[in-house]
């Protein structure tokens, strides 16, 4: 077995509530492999009530399949007037952000509480801020 046979290719993901925001967590790694569960369970997130974070604090890497999703879940998010919130990336996950064009245009916290704190304060569409 070659070293390259070796390498496990798993991911995990968590989806739990927290002050009216689901927050999905993921662990491991985001490839063509793995990008249709991670794309259902974005789907999912999307579909809930409120607001989305996305945790990647356990995420080494994503591919453009994974990034592909990432986009489609926020522009769907967008269109229901819900905010969308990033945390948690690791160098190698910013920089295959950055490279895909996504760090604009999404809204991104170092940490869990912040994107939380954020996203449960971002106003809905057709309110406004205090």
């Amino acid at each position: 077995m070659s070293h390259q046979d070796a390498v496990v290719w798993y991911l995990r993901v968590e989806h739990h509530k927290t002050n009216a925001v689901s927050v999905l967590t993921v662990t491991g790694r985001i490839s063509s492999l793995t990008a249709p569960e991670f794309e259902l369970a974005l789907a999912s997130g999307a579909d809930a009530p409120g607001g989305l974070v996305l945790d990647l604090t356990g995420v080494d890497y994503i591919s453009s399949a994974g990034l592909r999703a990432v986009a489609s879940a926020a522009a769907a998010l967008a269109d229901g007037g819900r905010p969308f919130v990033v945390c948690g990336m690791t160098d190698a996950v910013s920089v295959a952000f950055a490279l895909a064009g996504l760090e604009g245009s999404l809204t991104i916290e170092p940490t869990r509480d912040d994107a939380v704190a954020r996203a449960t304060s971002t106003p809905r569409a057709g309110e406004t801020a205090c």
